[in-house]
């Protein structure tokens, strides 16, 4: 068989491989059992590459660097719907460009033990690490030390700059600021917010970086306007603790004009949270950020506006495709901004049907 065909066998067999893996894929968010199962534990996954040519592509991608190890961090379990999407993505570039992938999660509460994860991966001497910076002033001492020990680091998800910006080659993700006003513009021409509205904003992590930046972004929107809002946490440790935090808000504040969920968590439970809270769903306008089955769900039943993505299989794939480019022909990792598509009404079933596997 020439080399041609093989290659091309190759590839069709990873192409089925995706292909089954979201036909598979239930889209489904997580369970309180998956979050009280993960919460406690750390997993590493191998996810070496049983389908690359074993002398790679003409080029050489796939084959050119002995040390192909790639140690991919996550700080929440990839149970939840995002987050393994994010770790399809991871591991369909491993399989393509021939990477030996070591998959690793904590729960996300637990910053210590992300960090421990940092520094036991330098002692295993990767070719590359991809990371998620919550916290900087934890992770900054481990970075920059696997940075300084010949490690190419990139960031996904979540970055941040200073110190630890200078010890990492490039961020993953989406640019929360502009995604912000995004979704805060689009909420107040199509729910009609004016001035002295009140509108919710409820998140993960308020403190967290990507709150504070998505949340300049809407209130950027809101402020054009006049309009009044509220952030509030929802969703830290699961969905149960978003849907409580959103409904005991929602009983105190009937008179609320919009709900803008800034993370996934929220925005999946803001339907039920209007309804446990004995309002009226047509009163309330609902568009925030992120997509997991139960959003498409909601615009498909004309509940939700709209959902900024930030495409998280993306983020999972292009973190290691820039690690392989890095490790096979030294091409420095490079920033993409994942997450300035709106889902609404116009294309919902496109990305309905692919939810929680690759969108």
């Amino acid at each position: 068989m020439g080399k041609r065909l093989q290659r091309l066998l190759i590839l069709l067999a990873a192409m089925a491989m995706l292909v089954a893996a979201c036909d598979s894929d239930d889209g489904g968010s997580t369970t309180a059992g998956d979050a009280a199962a993960d919460s406690s534990t750390t997993v590493a996954v191998d996810t070496s590459s049983a389908l690359q040519a074993p002398d790679g592509l003409e080029s050489g991608l796939g084959s050119r660097a002995t040390n192909r190890k790639v140690v991919f961090i996550a700080d929440n379990p990839p149970s939840d719907s995002f987050w393994g999407t994010i770790q399809r993505g991871a591991q369909d570039a491993a399989t393509l460009f021939g990477i030996d992938l070591d998959f690793q999660f904590t729960d996300g509460a637990d910053i210590a033990a992300y960090n421990d994860l940092i520094g036991t991966a330098i002692a295993t001497n990767p070719a590359g690490l991809a990371v998620v910076v919550r916290d900087p002033a934890a992770l900054t001492d481990n970075i920059c030390a696997a940075d300084a020990s010949g490690i190419k680091v990139v960031s996904y998800n979540i970055t941040q700059g200073g110190d630890v910006g200078a010890c990492m080659s490039g961020f993953i993700g989406q640019d929360f600021v502009a995604a912000g006003e995004l979704v805060g513009d689009i909420m107040v021409a199509e729910a009609g917010i004016t001035s002295g509205d009140l509108v919710l904003l409820p998140v993960e992590q308020p403190e967290a970086s990507y709150a504070t930046q998505r949340a300049e972004g809407v209130t950027t929107a809101l402020d054009k306007v006049g309009a009044e809002y509220a952030i509030i946490q929802a969703g830290a440790t699961g969905d149960a603790e978003a849907l409580e935090n959103m409904t005991q808000w929602l009983i105190g504040h009937p008179e609320v004009k919009a709900i803008i969920p800034m993370g996934g968590t929220p925005h999946r439970n803001a339907v039920q949270a209007i309804s446990d809270a004995g309002l009226n769903i047509a009163d309330i306008a609902v568009g925030g950020f992120d997509i997991s089955q139960p959003v498409t769900d909601g615009i498909k039943a004309g509940d939700i506006f709209a959902a900024v993505t930030q495409e998280p299989y993306i983020q999972g794939f292009q973190a290691v495709a820039e690690l392989a480019l890095y490790i096979d022909f030294g091409i420095e990792p490079f920033s993409i901004n994942t997450g300035a598509g709106v889902v609404d009404s116009s294309n919902v079933d496109l990305v309905a049907e692919l939810a929680g596997s690759v969108r």
